[in-house]
């Protein structure tokens, strides 16, 4: 537990040090008062602009960097040989790939927690009160970067360079928000269904996270206790993987 600690204090403390997470925490700011502006022009929904282009804001540099974190950092370690150092000392890979991930996920969590801070002052000067679905689709934000954040290690695993695994964890975010629309496509065609309907399953199914779309519907709190569950499995069954290869893997 000692070396747990230790290594997710290490990945925290140089997942903040590192220029792309304070260049995404500008960026995100920049983003999001960027908002104030498309609100003034939307009139009566200005409101409802700021709220849905800042929450776009905060779950697209916060992934970002995770993932950027997770295919680069350990693939950066390899590469430089601190990785050699790390498990010269009795730390077991499982350890060293738990932590890591801990430390980048408590790092990710500051992230949001600081644009979403930057957020509710803007809507709060522009004279919106609190609803409690604001806290709902922040958490539906931070079981996406769980899911994805678990990815995209195993995808650097998976690849050769931080450029192809980070295109891979991309590709995989992108078909993650469109899982139904592929489910559908299938269901009319029988060949394309039996080619590619593996795909349907090994792709996380990022639409489940988007609370925020299905506040007031019907089914949204048993869609809401699905998504809390299928988060940690997926994550789960990604870390398993990855703990599986990091072992075959020879240092």
């Amino acid at each position: 537990m000692s070396d747990l600690l230790i290594l997710s204090k290490h990945a925290f403390r140089e997942q903040l040090r590192s220029r792309f997470f304070g260049v995404s925490l500008v960026f995100g700011g920049l983003l999001i008062y960027l908002s104030v502006l498309l609100g003034a022009l939307a009139a009566d929904q200005e409101l409802r602009v700021l709220l849905d282009f800042g929450f776009s804001a905060i779950e697209l540099l916060a992934t970002a960097a995770v993932a950027y974190a997770a295919a680069s950092g350990l693939i950066r370690e390899m590469e430089t040989k601190t990785l050699y150092l790390i498990l010269s000392r009795p730390v077991s890979r499982p350890a060293y790939l738990l932590g890591r991930s801990l430390g980048l996920l408590a790092s990710a969590v500051c992230a949001v927690a600081l644009m979403a801070a930057m957020h509710l002052l803007l809507l709060f000067l522009k004279g919106w009160s609190w609803e409690s679905g604001y806290a709902l689709a922040l958490a539906g934000i931070g079981l996406k970067i769980v899911v994805t954040g678990a990815l995209a290690t195993l995808l650097a695993i998976l690849s050769t360079s931080v450029i192809s695994g980070l295109l891979m964890t991309g590709v995989f975010w992108t078909l993650g928000h469109f899982v139904g629309e592929m489910r559908f496509l299938l269901a009319r065609d029988a060949l394309s269904a039996k080619v590619f309907s593996a795909l349907v399953y090994l792709v996380p199914n990022l639409q489940l996270f988007n609370f925020r779309d299905r506040l007031g519907q019907p089914g949204a709190s048993e869609a809401a206790l699905l998504a809390l569950g299928y988060a940690p499995l997926y994550a789960a069954a990604c870390l398993v993987l990855t703990m599986v290869l990091f072992r075959r893997r020879e240092f």
